[in-house]
C-alpha cells in the first residue's frame, strides 16, 4: 500500500510549511505505491509528491537524494527532490526522514505479461541501460550505505518471516539453491534500481516521462537489473518466462550497453537470486510456484540458459 501511516492533514501542513511550495490544501492517497508512506499533496501553488520513510535510516534517504541529483545532471527522466526553506534536499518530522518531490505528470503502464507493447518495452530497457551507464564511475561517499541483495540478504529475510509449512525442509531447499550460485567478483558494477516492475515507470505521449522508486536502488553486479528485467518484462512464474521475449529484452539492452561474456553467462544467478529474493519477501503460499521456476531453472543449467537467451528458443521453461 502507499500510505502506511496515520499522519494527519495537520502533519502534511506542517511539513510544507519547511517549504516555499504554497498554503496546504489537501492530499489523496496513490492507488498503488511503494512501501514508504507516498501521498500527494496540493497547495494553492501546484502538486508535490510526499514520501515518508517508515522504515529507513537518514543515510539510506541521502543514498537515495545525492543518487537522484547526479542523474538529474545528465538529464535522466527521475523526479526532482525539492529543497526546503533550509536549502536542505530531505527533513525529519516525528523522528523519521521524509523527503518533497516534483510530481510529474504521466501514466502507469498495464502488466506486460497481460498487455505486451515492444515499444514500451524499448524504452524501458534503453533507461535501465542509461542508468548502468551513467553510474558505472559513480562513486559517492556513501556508496556502500545500501544494503546488497545478496545471498546472505536473501535468506535472512526469509528468516524474517514465520513460516510453519515445511518449515525445514523448504529452509534447507533455499540454502541450498542460494549456494550454487556464482557471482565473479570482477562483473561490472553500476546503481541497479533493482525494482524494475511496470509500476515504476510513468509513460508521456509514448515516452517514459519518469523512472520511480529508488528506494532500493543499490550498487551491484548490473546483471541484477538486467535479471530483473527478465523477471518483470519477460513472462510471468504462472506462464513461464518467455525466451523470445527475454531475447528481445537482451538484444535492446546491447544496443545501449555491452554485455561482457561472464556478464551473459551469469544473468541465469542473477534470475535466480531474484526468484528466491521474492520467496524470501512473500507469504508461504507463493512458495511453490517460485520453486517451480527455481527448479526448470535448475534443470535447465547455466548453459541451457545461456543458449535459449542468446540462441532463441519459444519457452525458457
Amino acid at each position: 500500500m502507499a500510505m502506511q501511516t496515520t499522519l494527519s492533514e495537520d502533519d502534511f501542513a506542517e511539513i510544507l510549511s519547511q517549504y516555499d511550495l504554497g498554503e496546504y490544501r489537501g492530499f489523496e492517497k496513490f492507488a498503488t505505491g511503494p512501501v514508504q508512506t507516498t501521498v500527494l499533496l496540493f497547495t494553492n501553488l501546484g502538486k508535490y509528491v510526499l514520501r515518508y520513510y517508515e522504515n529507513r535510516t537518514e543515510k539510506h534517504v541521502l543514498f537515495e537524494v545525492n543518487l537522484v541529483n547526479h542523474l538529474r545532471k545528465h538529464g535522466y527522466p527521475v523526479p526532482a527532490i525539492i529543497k526546503n526553506s533550509s536549502g536542505d534536499f530531505y527533513g525529519t518530522y516525528k523522528s523519521k526522514p521524509y523527503s518533497v518531490i516534483e510530481y510529474v505528470e504521466g501514466e502507469h503502464l498495464h502488466n506486460p505479461n497481460d498487455c505486451f507493447d515492444e515499444a514500451q518495452l524499448s524504452n524501458v530497457v534503453e533507461v535501465v541501460a542509461r542508468l548502468h551507464v551513467l553510474t558505472q564511475n559513480y562513486n559517492p561517499v556513501n556508496l556502500t550505505d545500501r544494503e546488497e541483495f545478496d545471498a546472505v540478504y536473501c535468506l535472512g529475510e526469509y528468516k524474517k518471516r514465520t513460516r510453519t509449512k515445511d518449515k525445514e525442509a523448504r529452509e534447507t531447499w533455499i540454502k541450498s539453491r542460494l549456494g550454487e550460485l556464482e557471482f565473479p567478483a570482477d562483473l561490472p558494477r553500476a546503481i541497479c534500481h533493482a525494482d524494475l516492475n511496470y509500476g515504476n515507470f510513468l509513460f508521456r505521449d509514448g515516452r517514459i516521462a519518469a523512472v520511480l522508486d529508488f528506494d532500493v536502488s543499490f550498487h551491484t553486479a548490473v546483471i541484477y537489473d538486467v535479471a530483473s528485467l527478465l523477471y518483470w518484462w519477460g513472462g510471468s512464474l504462472k506462464s513461464g518466462f518467455n525466451a523470445e521475449r527475454a531475447s528481445l529484452i537482451v538484444r535492446q539492452y546491447l544496443r545501449h550497453r555491452s554485455l561482457s561474456e561472464p556478464e551473459k553467462k551469469h544473468i541465469y544467478d542473477a534470475l535466480k537470486l531474484i526468484t528466491l529474493l521474492g520467496i524470501g519477501w512473500s507469504e508461504e503460499g507463493d512458495f511453490e510456484e517460485s520453486e517451480k521456476s527455481i527448479e526448470h531453472l535448475t534443470t535447465l543449467g547455466r548453459n541451457g540458459f545461456y543458449d535459449a537467451l542468446f540462441g532463441g528458443k519459444k519457452t525458457l521453461f
